[in-house]
């Protein structure tokens, strides 16, 4: 038996979707682990969300010694969490030299010496099911950790990476997610009301597409893996009677072809079940644009709101990233969502090594057109070089990064080098975020989605009232403006990047080679044929 906290560590810079959108989900990934830990006899399991329990770094470690654990797990799926996750482990070791230090999700996966030399015990590459369930049984029986697949751990002072562990191919073989670790009500979405609260489920892993800016692919890998419908509902199942109002399917992509017959059936039985949870889904253009009956029996389902990777505007751009849709259909998807009652979130993204200022004006004025198609709201990014990703490996090989402050990693402000000068970029961000808003509220089309029932008729007046609460938050955005783009040309100018050929090699092993041990998984296109969906 082993004792296990888990841990959501805080992101410095704050997350945006809970302080611009109030939108806080439970820590699927984390409630995961800990189901796993739980499958053996004895064991018990804690979770610590520092966000939802609005926890300093001091108090995350007092309440982990708290509950003596053997094996502290920290997420890291966020890059801009490391040095936060860092403090802790460093600090649980200290108080407890003997807990088990681990972390966990795609910034461990394509940094794990790093992660290790800066405190960790392990660092897991890619998938952690069935390698948490390893590294407690190791500890039970006092093994080696040598013998686990897809880590990377400290041996006395040697830093050792074990063999690579294969994808979960049976995904209904994982045992269920343990909801009742946390608590429901600190979990909300209030944009739609003060006690709306969120869940979330998973249905699916990796992704057949290859955007060169997701790490999403590197991380899960880019075979597409699904859950079947039967064990979906039995999540769903436990989620209604946790009293969720929200249902956050996580998947990258909801809707691939070749589960688009797996999904209706999905919202047949969804419909049969009768629940009464909403839910938000992410989508892609091309197929949401070429599936509307798909998309009317969603909504029929309770799908509320859906979000969409556009972006550009440029075609260009479009093909550089290697995204596989067109304008067109992200106008198509749009007007899809929206005649069925559906809250459409765009996302956007400036910013790209190959992009020009003009390209991304381009941008801009592709969101204004699509509020007019129905987007209801949009997020403008900055491409980030994430670890892991194609574009990192590009950034660190050719000198390209001006920085390795994690912090700023969160996909809102500049770490690279580019045709425009990161100050601009981030000047055309707000341009561009903004613009979005204030024309939609000037054509009075400002969350005024049709309608489908009385219910979401309250959704759509209760996000209203938010929007403008939230004003203070977005002007005092405005006012700290000219103090970030200081900060960022004070860096840009000074930070001159000399990466040694060892860190070199360090930061780009996991980039370009495979983490997983199937065969062929640089190349997504070719790793997937149909008979495998």
């Amino acid at each position: 038996m082993v004792r296990a906290v888990f841990i959501r560590p805080s992101n410095p810079t704050g997350s945006a979707y809970l302080t611009k959108w109030g939108f806080l989900p439970v820590p699927l990934g984390l409630l995961q682990l800990a189901g796993c830990v739980l499958t053996i006899k004895g064991s018990s399991a804690k979770v610590i969300d520092m966000e939802a329990d609005e926890m300093s770094v001091d108090d995350a470690i007092d309440e982990t010694l708290k509950f003596r654990p053997d094996i502290v797990g920290i997420t890291l799926h966020a890059t801009a969490a490391h040095t936060t996750a860092c403090k802790i482990a460093n600090a649980v070791k200290e108080s407890s030299p003997g807990t088990v230090t681990v972390a966990g999700g795609h910034h461990a996966t394509f940094l794990p010496y790093e992660i290790v030399r800066q405190g960790f015990d392990i660092s897991v590459l890619g998938e952690g099911d069935g390698t948490i369930i390893d590294i407690a049984r190791a500890i039970e029986d006092g093994s080696d950790f040598s013998l686990i697949p897809g880590i990377v751990y400290r041996n006395n002072q040697a830093i050792v990476k074990t063999r690579p562990r294969p994808l979960i191919q049976d995904l209904d073989s994982l045992p269920m997610p343990a909801f009742d670790l946390v608590k429901r009500e600190k979990y909300r979405f209030s944009t739609f009301g003060k006690n709306e609260t969120v869940a979330c489920v998973e249905t699916s892993r990796g992704c057949p597409y290859a955007c060169d800016f997701c790490s999403v692919t590197p991380t899960w890998g880019n075979k597409w893996r699904n859950k079947s419908v039967s064990r979906i509902i039995a999540e769903l199942d436990q989620i209604k009677k946790l009293g969720y109002d929200w249902v956050f399917f996580t998947d990258d992509i909801f809707v691939v072809y070749p589960n688009i017959k797996q999904r209706y059936r999905l919202f047949e039985m969804m419909i049969d079940r009768g629940y009464n949870f909403k839910f938000i889904v992410q989508m892609r253009a091309d197929v949401t644009s070429k599936n509307p009956d798909l998309i009317k029996k969603g909504a029929e389902a309770g799908m509320t709101i859906a979000f969409l990777g556009i972006e550009s505007g440029s075609q260009e751009v479009l093909k550089k990233m290697h995204k596989g849709i067109f304008t067109p259909q992200s106008v198509k998807a749009v007007q899809v969502l929206s005649s069925n009652g559906v809250i459409v979130l765009g996302g956007m993204m400036l910013g790209a090594p190959y992009e020009s200022i003009s390209d991304m004006l381009a941008t801009i004025r592709f969101s204004h057109k699509l509020a007019d198609a129905g987007l209801d709201a949009v997020q403008f990014s900055l491409y980030t070089p994430l670890p892991g990703t194609r574009i990192f490996y590009d950034a660190v090989k050719n000198n390209k990064l001006f920085t390795l402050d994690w912090d700023r990693y969160d996909l809102l402000t500049p770490v690279m080098r580019t045709r425009v000068h990161p100050v601009i970029t981030q000047i055309l961000q707000l341009y561009g975020h903004y613009s979005f808003y204030v024309l939609k509220y000037i054509k009075g089309k400002l969350l005024r989605k049709k309608a489908a029932t009385a219910k979401k008729e309250e959704l759509v007046k209760n996000s209203q009232k938010f929007i403008f609460e939230m004003f203070p938050s977005y002007l005092k955005d405005l006012i700290r403006f000219p103090s970030v783009l200081y900060r960022t040309a004070k860096l840009y100018k000074s930070k001159v990047m000399n990466i040694s050929g060892d860190l070199l090699r360090e930061l780009t092993e996991f980039s370009e080679g495979a983490v997983y041990a199937e065969v062929g998984s640089r190349n997504p296109y070719f790793m997937i044929k149909e008979a495998e969906w």
